[in-house]
């Protein structure tokens, strides 16, 4: 799809193919459980305007992973975007995992959620 991805020129990037607006991504790595805490304080602060953010699943931010690596950013991801290497989804798996995108290698794999400090991209729908 020509265009998919929208720089909104406001910290967001709208995805035409999923309807969904992504934050560019936090400025700093966290915990898992810290994304929770990062999420609230983008809406009280209603981050772009909008204080419907949220953690994104393993689903809506696998939306983000590209077929092929980008040869410029050396990620599966499309370069409208901060150049992240992994970012935290909200799902969690048994035994104190944490479902993780990973735009270096191009997939979605699990972690200790206390073991890594990972960035996030929190999403909302674009409506």
């Amino acid at each position: 799809m020509a265009n998919r991805y929208v720089d909104n020129k406001n910290g967001t990037v709208t995805d035409a193919e999923t309807n969904l607006m992504w934050q560019q991504g936090s400025s700093e790595r966290m915990m898992w459980h810290e994304g929770f805490e990062y999420v609230e304080q983008l809406n009280a602060e209603k981050f772009a305007g909008y204080s419907d953010w949220r953690y994104p699943s393993k689903e809506e931010l696998s939306t983000l992973l590209q077929e092929e690596e980008n040869l410029k950013t050396r990620l599966y991801l499309d370069p409208i975007f901060r150049p992240t290497k992994w970012c935290w989804t909200s799902t969690r798996r048994e035994h104190h995992m944490a479902v993780y995108v990973d735009f270096y290698y191009g997939g979605v794999y699990r972690m200790q959620e206390k073991y890594a400090n990972y960035f996030v991209r929190a999403v909302r729908d674009a409506k």
